[in-house]
């Protein structure tokens, strides 16, 4: 029953598109979404484009997450 329902979510998804929301704030260039109606993960890759959340997206992403928080707690400005 349950992968009947989010069949039917899927399809209503690829009809009326996806409702994406914010799910995780990488850095300030990079985040993780999930659709509010079917349960897609995408990520935004480095040239801006939303891709799917792979396990290899998932492990950059929290190494990037990592990278920006150290910086965060240290002080460091990238950009002036």
């Amino acid at each position: 029953m349950n992968n009947k329902f989010s069949l039917i979510k899927s399809v209503g998804c690829s009809l009326t598109g996806h409702r994406f929301r914010t799910s995780h704030v990488v850095n300030d260039r990079i985040q993780e979404m999930c659709c509010a109606n079917c349960g897609k993960e995408v990520t935004t890759n480095i040239f801006g484009q939303t891709v799917p959340l792979s396990d290899s997206y998932h492990q950059i992403n929290r190494a990037l997450n990592d990278v920006a928080r150290k910086r965060r707690r240290a002080g460091v400005q990238l950009y002036s």
